[in-house]
């Protein structure tokens, strides 16, 4: 039991530390991606070892199965890149903002350069912070002041990573129920379709080329035949 324990510690960790930067919206998107495939793998082979499915069934439903499971991996990304990207800049832009964030926008006149094509919050805060250290009130301030100053700006990057968080994980479990609810339905549904009829011509083919062989072996055995003689 506690092997399991800290097996499931260590991968936690190990998931934090890969995804701190980038935000639990990335790693809610590749979890997404890799449940997605791994279910079409699982379907797929379930499809190949069932006995019941016969050969022209399965060339039917293992090659769709797959494409499924590719579209729907492709239709989310399409969706929800976007989503998280535009959340990113709405954050980053002060479009959206917690309390603490708007506090200190006022306090550091940050709204007049808001709109600004090239205004970023997180950049402003550590331009602020840095300018702050080199301010004479800063290096006369005791050690403690100093400490309570570059506190309040610690705090609001955390606010800020906060709701930079929380957003991406938003619009990425959004853009994912988006995604498969609704878009990867119809694609899948149009593809497979086309797949089924696609199939079906190659099956009937197939079929009509082994009649047509047929015959003429048979013609073929029956015109040669010795005992015809």
């Amino acid at each position: 039991m506690s092997l399991l324990k800290n097996s499931a510690k260590k991968i936690a960790n190990f998931v934090y530390k890969h995804f701190e930067t980038s935000g639990s919206g990335t790693m809610i998107l590749l979890t997404s991606l890799t449940g997605i495939a791994l279910s079409a793998f699982a379907q797929t082979g379930a499809i190949i070892i069932n006995k019941k499915y016969t050969t022209s069934q399965k060339a039917f439903m293992i090659p769709q199965e797959l494409t499924e499971g590719f579209i729907t991996i492709i239709a989310t990304l399409i969706v929800v890149t976007p989503l998280q990207n535009l959340a990113k800049k709405c954050v980053s832009k002060g479009k959206i903002r917690s309390k603490a964030m708007t506090n200190y926008m006022k306090e550091n006149n940050l709204f007049k350069l808001k709109n600004e094509k090239d205004f970023d919050f997180l950049s402003s805060v550590n331009y602020i912070t840095t300018n702050l250290k080199k301010s004479d009130y800063f290096t006369k301030s005791t050690t403690t002041q100093q400490k309570n100053l570059l506190q309040k700006h610690e705090n609001i990057i955390q606010d800020y990573n906060s709701i930079f968080d929380g957003t991406s994980a938003i619009a990425t479990t959004t853009g994912s129920v988006l995604s498969t609810a609704f878009i990867s339905p119809f694609l899948r549904n149009y593809t497979a379709s086309y797949l089924q009829q696609f199939n079906i011509d190659t099956y009937n083919k197939i079929k009509q080329t082994q009649k047509n062989n047929y015959k003429t072996n048979t013609f073929k055995s029956n015109y040669y035949n010795p005992c015809r003689i």
